[in-house]
């Protein structure tokens, strides 16, 4: 009876919100006009703390953005909005926002748990969102939480049945830095030389592969390394702005071999199993090549950001989700998972970091030489 009561109420809003926006067609009958309000279904599930809004497409010249649809759902969040496949209904995917979708971890053991539950190739990131390994771009201001997402992606690497060669450039020399050396000293670079040079053996170890893949690929065409169970390398780039300053100050042939070491990463890796991963406080053009950028397929901006950040990582025209941004949370987008901006909220982890890589560290098999070739 809550429920319905509320789909019932929430049906009468969202009318009311239609008529004040004028987003309806007018008709006559016996000689009266009426407004004809668009075709309304909502569809609850996950408990009643998830629901599909589905609101016919009544084909006006009015935009459908134009009625405050957010007033009419009370404590629910219009997490993504778009257009049916069929193009018959604004599809609008909504979420109870009274209800934490954070995990939150007290022991690196607790992680472990939660992370097993997926596949080698596959990474929580909440409640309901895990991903595959992509190339990815993460942004978001100083406070805004990014450091600690990588950490619990990194973590969570190391708790995978498959060893992770992770390799770190953090040319601040910062906390990811440190965790870089106590991982793998000879993966990890803060010197912009050092870091070009890491660069090239990341390039050289996936001409490795590429060799190694391409007889695999013989007994399955469109197959990646994952089907292959490869294990994945991943060159996570901190701090990627004050590396491109430096950068800018160098001669042509240089600049031009660093774009084109990051460019055959990006573009190649997909189906090898090497990705970038770069990070940054803003992905503004003159920071952030538009051509690696559009080549990253996962982008997450945490915090909230100004417009300027969301076009620059999303694209002009897109909707981002209004709401106030709590440490961690922000919006992100993926294939299949979210082809347009959805909210995300990282892990909260409750133990001390190098503290659980010490713990875990006995497990690790990838601290090697990433030239050896193994698969």
């Amino acid at each position: 009876m809550k429920y319905a009561t509320f789909h019932y109420l929430t049906l009468l809003k969202l009318r009311k919100a239609f008529l004040d926006a004028n987003y309806y067609n007018k008709r006559v009958y016996f000689n009266t006009e009426v407004a004809e309000l668009p075709k309304i279904k909502l569809e609850f599930s996950n408990e009643y703390s998830k629901a599909k809004l589905f609101v016919e497409n009544i084909n006006l010249n009015k935009d459908i953005g134009d009625v405050n649809i957010s007033f009419a759902l009370d404590n629910f969040i219009v997490d993504r909005a778009y257009l049916s496949n069929n193009e018959l209904y604004y599809i609008f995917e909504i979420y109870d926002s009274n209800i934490d979708q954070q995990l939150k971890f007290n022991t690196i053991w607790d992680l472990k748990k939660q992370s097993s539950q997926l596949d080698d190739y596959t990474l929580l990131i909440d409640k309901s969102i895990s991903i595959s390994l992509h190339g990815t771009l993460l942004v978001g201001q100083t406070g805004s939480g990014k450091t600690y997402a990588l950490y619990s992606l990194i973590l969570q690497m190391l708790t995978k049945n498959i060893v992770y060669n992770i390799y770190f450039a953090d040319p601040k020399n910062s906390s990811l830095a440190v965790l870089g050396e106590r991982l793998s000293q000879e993966n990890t670079a803060t010197d912009i030389e050092d870091i070009i040079k890491l660069l090239q053996t990341f390039n050289e170890a996936m001409e490795a592969r590429k060799k190694d893949i391409k007889k695999d690929l013989g007994t399955k065409l469109e197959a990646t390394y994952a089907d292959f169970h490869y294990e994945p390398y991943i060159f996570i780039f901190d701090e990627f702005a004050s590396f491109q300053t430096v950068l800018q100050t160098m001669d042509k042939k240089k600049r031009d071999e660093v774009m084109k070491l990051l460019s055959q990463v990006v573009l190649q890796g997909r189906q090898l199993g090497f990705f970038i991963w770069i990070v940054m406080q803003k992905s503004d053009a003159t920071l952030l090549p538009t051509n690696l950028r559009e080549n990253l397929p996962v982008k997450f901006v945490l915090g909230n950001a100004e417009k300027q950040t969301y076009t620059t990582a999303f694209g002009a025209g897109v909707d981002i989700p209004e709401k106030e941004f709590s440490l961690g949370q922000g919006v992100f987008t993926c294939p299949i998972v979210a082809s347009t901006p959805k909210i995300c909220h990282f892990s909260y982890l409750d133990f001390d970091i190098l503290e659980a890589v010490n713990l875990l560290k006995p497990e690790l098999g990838f601290c090697r030489n990433p030239s050896s070739g193994t698969q």
